[in-house]
C-alpha cells in the first residue's frame, strides 16, 4: 500500500496538483488541514481516495476535526495538530495518539516536516506544499506499508 500525505497548503493548488502527480500511483491521499479549498478544487485529488481533517485555517470545511482508521495492520491518527500544541512539542500529541491507541500519528500544523518516534508511536508532518510557509522546503509524505512494515519519508517539489 502507497499512502500521500500532504498539508498545509495554503492557496497553493499548483503545488498541491504538482505534488499528488509527483507521488506517482497511490491507494489514498491523506490531507492533514490547511487547504481545504484546494483539496476540494483538485482534478488529481478527485481521482484517488481522499481522507483529510479540517486545520485552523479551514474556515469551512466538510472534514472532521481528528480522523482515526486501520491502514492494514496499523491504528492511524490523522489530525492538523494546532489542538495539541505541536508548535511548541510532541508530547501532547503523542499521549492523545497512545490514549487511542494510535502506531501512528500523522499531522501538520507546523510546516515543518518530521518523522520521528515518540515512545513508540511513530509521530509524521509531511510539512507545507506553501512556498511563503516552508521553513526547510516544500514538502510532501509518502507512507508505504508492506511486508517490510511501515515506512515513512518526505519528498520535496
Amino acid at each position: 500500500m502507497r499512502i500521500g500525505v500532504v498539508g498545509d497548503i495554503h492557496g497553493n493548488l499548483g503545488g498541491l496538483e504538482r505534488a499528488v502527480r509527483a507521488m506517482g500511483p497511490i491507494d489514498r491521499l491523506l490531507f492533514t488541514g490547511d487547504g481545504y479549498r484546494e483539496i476540494a478544487r483538485s482534478k488529481c485529488c478527485s481521482e484517488v481516495l481522499v481522507k483529510g481533517v479540517v486545520g485552523n485555517c479551514d474556515f469551512y470545511s466538510e472534514y472532521p476535526v481528528e480522523e482515526f482508521f486501520q491502514l492494514e495492520s496499523y491504528q492511524v491518527m490523522l489530525t492538523h495538530g494546532h489542538r495539541y500544541g505541536v508548535k511548541h512539542g510532541l508530547t501532547t500529541i503523542g499521549l492523545a495518539g497512545r490514549e487511542k491507541g494510535a502506531d501512528l500519528v500523522v499531522f501538520g500544523h507546523t510546516h515543518l516536516p518530521l518523522n520521528a518516534e515518540w515512545e513508540g508511536i511513530r509521530l509524521f508532518n509531511p510539512g507545507t506544499l506553501c512556498p511563503e510557509r516552508a521553513y526547510q522546503g516544500v514538502t510532501y509524505g509518502i507512507i508505504t506499508i508492506d511486508q517490510k512494515g511501515l515506512t515513512l519519508f518526505h519528498e520535496r517539489i
